[in-house]
């Protein structure tokens, strides 16, 4: 386990944060704090964590349509066959607009046909991204709304894609640790 090194001044503080947030130790309030703010910015650990249960096969819930997918780490995501190399939400709906494009060509054409919002060029503010090969800026998406938009474009435009998740293990969550499969445009 690593150790870090914090002034005495930050430990006093890091132990008033504790009393706050009710935790017992000073690695559960850091815990904690990082923890809160990757799901505030939409991270995600690159590593399983000690409870994931990734390869326990009775654990796996497969849907027709999709559950509520709030508090859910992609575990294994494809498009057409392909694996993802970083999956998570995000990156799972690029791949899907970027397959969109192969088929549209243009980026005039591939905004017309996206239901979440997308311009064409270089626009980064309220939340958009400017993706140079596509070239166009999208707009960052719950996990929800971004399947919603995958799965929508899978199936018009018959672009198979599969995804292997896993709700955290979070009070809020569907299904705490459980893992899940949905597929569309197959």
């Amino acid at each position: 386990m690593p150790v870090i090194r914090i002034s005495d001044a930050t430990f006093v503080d890091l132990r008033s944060v504790a009393t706050w947030l009710g935790t017992n130790t000073p690695g559960a309030t850091i815990e904690h704090l990082v923890r809160e703010h990757m799901e505030k910015l939409g991270l995600e650990r690159d590593i399983a964590s000690n409870s994931a249960r990734a390869d326990d096969t009775q654990n796996i819930i497969e849907f027709e349509k999709a559950p509520g997918l709030t508090f859910t780490r992609i575990l294994s995501s494809s498009v057409q066959g392909e694996l993802l190399e970083k999956p998570n939400w995000a990156n799972l709906l690029l791949r899907m607009i970027r397959s969109l494009k192969a088929k549209l060509r243009s980026p005039e054409s591939v905004v017309a046909e996206l239901q979440i919002s997308a311009k064409v060029g270089r626009y980064e503010l309220d939340g958009y991204t400017f993706q140079f090969d596509l070239g166009l800026s999208v707009q960052g998406q719950s996990a929800s709304d971004a399947w919603k938009e995958i799965s929508r474009l899978a199936e018009k435009h018959e672009i198979p894609v599969e995804v292997k998740f896993q709700w955290r293990d979070n009070e809020k969550a569907q299904h705490p640790g459980r893992i899940g499969i949905i597929r569309a445009g197959s």
